[in-house]
């Protein structure tokens, strides 16, 4: 399979995401696995050599699975290191941050969180957001997450994405 089919490798992270979701729920554990899949996303993005290393070909499974316990085995649960274990064995690892980011989705979803992206030209100070994010809770009824970007492309103000929606 090709790992330039966006479309394919979202499905195959969804599904791996949702199997995870439902097992977090069974263990009450949905923090804990957001909180694991969050750490080894981010530590792969960014430690080039270790991201690398899992994706070079000519190395073993068994030494990839042997590398990964040893980083993460004292930061993640049992589960997520399983998971891990798993994806190299399937050669799909490199979907880790496809499928923290459907978790991640989801469980915002059960949580009744939606997301709102707050584009700017220049940084918005955390007192704004904290005033944009109050508004949009009450216009919409629900916990609001703000995902502030900055593009200098935007001649003056912002705009808010939240779902469908562009205000």
């Amino acid at each position: 399979m090709s790992k330039n089919n966006g479309y394919e490798l979202s499905t195959i992270a969804q599904r791996y995401a949702t199997a995870f979701i439902d097992l977090g729920e069974k263990l009450n554990q949905l923090d804990l696995f957001e909180s694991d899949l969050n750490t080894i996303a981010s530590t792969i993005k960014t430690n080039s050599e270790l991201k690398k290393f899992l994706e070079y070909f000519a190395i073993s499974a068994k030494d990839k699975k042997d590398v990964i316990e040893t980083i993460f085995k004292e930061s993640i649960s049992v589960y997520t290191l399983n998971l891990l274990k798993l994806l190299v064995d399937k050669n799909r690892l490199f979907l880790i941050q496809y499928i923290y980011n459907h978790y991640h989705k989801m469980l915002n979803k059960k949580r009744n969180i939606s997301v709102a992206q707050v584009i700017s030209a220049i940084k918005t100070d955390e007192e704004t957001l904290n005033r944009i994010k109050e508004k949009l809770e009450n216009i919409f009824n629900t916990r609001i997450e703000i995902d502030n970007k900055i593009k200098p492309d935007i001649i003056a103000g912002m705009v808010i994405k939240i779902g469908d929606r562009t205000i």
